[in-house]
């Protein structure tokens, strides 16, 4: 396992967990939408990471099979759980290819994975064929207002485009309308609702901390050379725009989650 992705996990982990109260509200909201009957409940995740999603629920008791192609990631997670993995399962596979049998789960959670899939409708196949009848996809994702943070993305993304790569942003809100036109043609009635909404506040520095370790999708397909050179632009810029790179922003964020049950 590269050191890179290793550093790439344990800084996902670190900037972008949720507070521990909205990781139960998060975890609530879920919970109440299973409505398993009679059995105990079985929850696969597809893209697990280092757990924000998965731990309030293990700690709940849940049975829990955690799936993410990410060797890294699942490091972390298998080792923030290593004292209850009685009711942990770890699965090192691509979503699109779930090693499971059929109806064997009763929720499917999805968090921020559709749009990092170019070939989403396997994935989405798969995770409808692993659910037991009258189960449950959960998808869910944020949604961020920080004006501090969106400067330093468009000008990494200026930096980016000014060397002659093009940068894609917005991929994620589409790909949650595709998935969602997909469900409904399959005659399903997916419903969102706002779950929990918080305030933060985070650095410029912890900002670049993400972007340079490229915590976002859209800069996954940037050359890594051309990444560097932008990063090492925009740390100079962002010293002389903000000053104090630890001087906290406020950020406003909401958690969505969508809950489509199978007939």
């Amino acid at each position: 396992m590269s050191s890179a992705l290793t550093r790439a996990a344990y800084a996902y982990d670190r900037l972008r967990a949720y507070p521990p109260e909205v990781a139960g509200r998060i975890a609530t909201g879920i919970a109440n939408a299973l409505q398993a009957k009679g059995e105990e409940p079985v929850l696969l995740e597809l893209g697990v990471g280092t757990g924000r999603i998965a731990l309030p629920l293990i700690a709940r008791g849940y049975r829990y099979i955690a799936l993410d192609s990410n060797p890294a990631m699942l490091e972390v997670f298998r080792q923030k759980v290593a004292g209850v993995m009685r009711k942990v399962r770890l699965l090192l596979a691509d979503a699109r290819e779930i090693p499971l049998p059929s109806e064997e789960v009763h929720g499917v959670i999805v968090v921020h994975l559709w749009h990092l899939l170019p070939d989403w409708p396997r994935a989405l196949a798969e995770a409808l064929r692993v659910l037991k009848p009258g189960g449950v996809l959960l998808e869910g994702w944020d949604r961020v207002e920080a004006e501090a943070d969106c400067r330093l993305q468009e000008r990494w993304r200026a930096l980016v485009e000014a060397e002659g790569v093009m940068v894609e942003r917005g991929l994620h809100g589409r790909r949650l309308q595709e998935v969602e036109e997909a469900l409904r043609r399959l005659g399903l009635r997916p419903r969102t609702r706002e779950v929990v909404a918080w305030r933060e506040e985070r650095t410029p520095r912890e900002a670049l901390e993400a972007l340079q370790e490229r915590l976002y999708s859209f800069t996954q397909g940037v050359p890594p050379e051309v990444h560097e050179r932008a990063m090492a632009r925009l740390w100079d810029w962002a010293e002389a725009e903000f000053g104090d790179l630890d001087r906290p922003f406020a950020v406003e964020k909401r958690f969505f989650l969508r809950v489509t049950r199978l007939s």
